[in-house]
């Protein structure tokens, strides 16, 4: 494989994927990478393994680097979470575009080149028939030193889930960096300055800000995730999110100081669709699990390359379509603009590609999949 491309050195995203975002075992983290991914927040990285859209116009390109919460307007259930997680409530659409952004820690200037990225309340008329008995409401509070976090609704499909939360502080939430430009790229994170950070335990993950909803004192956000959950003894199907303080003597935390469980309240299912040769595309109205390895054409390192996916779309019976990601790649495909309309997109140790959806799919108006120049149509034998 080559190992640069556009201008980007491979080989780095490679090593800073592994090392930090793609777990050793699907979703049975290390406790080395569980170090790794502390340290990485601490020093102000966040890497996430994914088919990156953004292009880096210099070799000396670095990666970019949860939360949002104002007043709720809307009651935190019902269709008002519909169009917040997956509709253009606090969204507006974004066409392609170039940045030059400056990394401080290398000392170099970058062009970057950002994805078209657009949002639609198309489908959210359906999403209680679709999935409106999975979603939990579960209005949870953690007091993080003079912090409230509340967790306002969430759901999982078994490859992926969302959750809705906010961050309230009087005086303002500290250390958590956020705007437009990380919304279009890695997310949200926390500074060195934060006195505390959090993450989901088992998922990577991204954290959209929602910038009309979000005041100083009051952060509204979207977390977009790539997990397998197993059901707790006691507790049931759900989700952990795990809080460390930032220490002043730098030490390093091994243990979770706090943990917040968020009940899900049931698995939204999915459908699959094959290709020619068996390969398995999962499919739920919240996001797409693709078996990478077979029926793509890709050798097996390309198939453990997000960068090798390079077109996927869901076609409807009605004509339409939904181009989940697009990019080019230098002599196999061209486009005249570069999309992403995913929430999140992460890859797995077995090859699978999980893109997390910015929309809802109306999954009984699917005809087909399209991965890269491959169709995949309704499995025959499911029921």
């Amino acid at each position: 494989m080559d190992k640069k491309a556009d201008g980007v050195d491979r080989e780095y995203f490679s090593v800073t994927a592994e090392e930090f975002d793609a777990p050793k075992e699907m979703h049975e983290f290390s406790e080395t990478y569980k170090r790794n991914k502390k340290r990485m927040l601490k020093n102000y990285k966040r890497s996430v393994c994914r088919p990156v859209p953004i292009r880096w116009g210099q070799a000396a390109a670095a990666f970019l680097l949860l939360l949002i919460m104002p007043a709720i307007v809307s009651a935190a259930s019902g269709s008002g979470f519909f169009y917040r997680v997956w509709g253009s409530l606090g969204k507006e659409n974004i066409e392609a575009h170039e940045e030059i952004l400056y990394e401080e820690e290398k000392g170099a200037s970058c062009i970057v080149t950002y994805p078209k990225r657009e949002y639609t309340d198309k489908g959210i008329e359906r999403a209680k028939e679709l999935i409106g008995d999975a979603v939990s409401y579960p209005s949870l509070v953690k007091e993080i030193g003079d912090t409230r976090l509340t967790v306002l609704g969430a759901a999982y499909d078994g490859s992926a889930a969302v959750v809705e939360f906010t961050l309230e502080r009087e005086g303002g939430v500290q250390g958590f960096v956020y705007d437009r430009l990380y919304n279009e790229s890695k997310g949200a994170w926390f500074s060195e300055e934060a006195p505390f950070y959090f993450f989901f335990r088992d998922c990577s993950e991204n954290i959209l800000v929602d910038m009309d909803k979000s005041t100083q004192e009051s952060l509204h956000c979207y977390a977009y995730l790539v997990a397998k959950m197993e059901r707790q003894a006691q507790e049931g199907l759900g989700l952990t999110l795990e809080i460390y303080q930032n220490e002043a003597d730098d030490a390093e935390q091994t243990e979770a100081a706090d943990t917040l469980f968020i009940p899900i309240r049931k698995e939204i299912e999915k459908e699959e669709y094959v290709n020619g040769e068996g390969g398995i595309v999962s499919l739920s109205p919240m996001s797409m699990e693709v078996d990478c390895r077979v029926g793509l054409s890709l050798s097996e390192e390309e198939a453990y390359d997000p960068w090798h996916i390079y077109y996927v779309a869901v076609h409807y019976k009605d004509g339409s379509a939904y181009v989940v990601q697009e990019h080019e790649m230098e002599g196999v495909h061209s486009c005249e603009t570069e999309i992403d309309n995913t929430g999140y997109t992460c890859g797995t140790e077995d090859a699978h590609l999980v893109f997390v959806f910015n929309r809802l799919v109306d999954t009984g108006n699917v005809e087909s999949v399209v991965i890269n120049e491959t169709a995949y149509a309704p499995d025959a034998g499911m029921p």
